[in-house]
């Protein structure tokens, strides 16, 4: 890639960058901020998820390479709501499903989605 392309795009994903921190800063909808501010929603995205990605790369990496050959082992746990409690939300990714109770506290929610995060 030549380095006008280079730029470019660098430029391109710092616009994007910043529409999207105005849409979050927003409190509205992806739709009705999108219709406001002429922009396509799968263009809003598309560019969300060139940022993530992005912004991923950069991380640091958060394991080093190890000696030894065993692989490390983690186990599964299960948590059961009471029987009286049905998961109001329920999200299920490659690497891990998210079952949300109604009344869950908001900071609860969020350490979760934290986590999800830096998952990847």
């Amino acid at each position: 890639m030549d380095e006008i392309t280079q730029v470019k795009n660098r430029f391109r994903l710092e616009q994007w960058t910043q529409l999207i921190k105005d849409y979050q800063s927003s409190d509205m909808t992806v739709k009705a901020w999108c219709e406001q501010n002429g922009v396509k929603q799968q263009s809003y995205y598309y560019w969300l998820k060139k940022i993530r990605k992005a912004a991923c790369g950069h991380l640091p990496a958060t394991q080093t390479q190890v000696k030894h050959s065993t692989p490390t082992e983690f186990a599964k746990l299960q948590v059961t709501p009471p029987n009286h409690v049905q998961a109001a939300v329920i999200i299920h990714l490659p690497y891990a499903s998210v079952e949300v109770a109604e009344g869950t506290s908001r900071e609860t929610i969020e350490a979760v989605l934290v986590a999800l995060k830096n998952i990847c």
